[in-house]
């Protein structure tokens, strides 16, 4: 089957088309539900801070937010994650990128992702993400070169609060993303 799926995903690249793709899990709740199809514009051009792509992994297609963009040797590399995963994944070359979302189509509803708000929402997703793991490792090093190995409550408290700050920012945008979704797909 992987296969298969690697051939129609190629010929859908060199035909340069639009093409809806299913979509299973939870890595992007709340925008991204198991069950919904999204729409993908084949290949990578274009592609920016915090736009959604689908990528290859392991025989399966996912679709995550790309966080930055790095532009190597001859080709770029790309670093995603899942609004709701815990963790990066591995870097990306763009013979592993399906395509840019375009729309996320849940029943009859259908949702737009290429307008500027939602880009804007996109960006603002990937620079919180970026902007809260900057300053997790920051906290960290901090702590150790200050204070050694040994937790202590003043750390524990800066990066608890550190924590809720970064929290409350992306529920926010999470909320307005939400507010916005449930708008535009009612």
């Amino acid at each position: 089957p992987g296969h298969v799926l690697e051939a129609v995903l190629d010929v859908w690249g060199q035909a340069g088309e639009q093409h809806f793709i299913p979509i299973t899990g939870n890595s992007m709740l709340p925008l991204i539900r198991d069950g919904d199809h999204v729409l993908v514009a084949h290949g990578c051009a274009g592609l920016r801070r915090g736009d959604v792509v689908v990528f290859r992994h392991e025989g399966r297609l996912i679709a995550h937010r790309v966080l930055c963009i790095y532009d190597g040797d001859a080709r770029p590399t790309f670093v995603t994650k899942g609004d709701n995963a815990p963790q990066f994944d591995s870097p990306l070359s763009a013979d592993e990128i399906v395509g840019r979302v375009l729309a996320v189509e849940r029943g009859s509803r259908y949702m737009p992702l290429d307008t500027a708000a939602w880009r804007v929402l996109g960006w603002l997703m990937a620079v919180s993400t970026l902007a809260w793991t900057k300053l997790y490792g920051w906290s960290r090093d901090l702590k150790q070169r200050l204070l050694g190995p040994q937790p202590n409550r003043l750390t524990a408290f800066l990066r608890q609060s550190a924590l809720a700050f970064f929290s409350l920012v992306l529920k926010v945008v999470q909320a307005v993303v939400c507010r916005w979704k449930d708008n535009v797909l009612s």
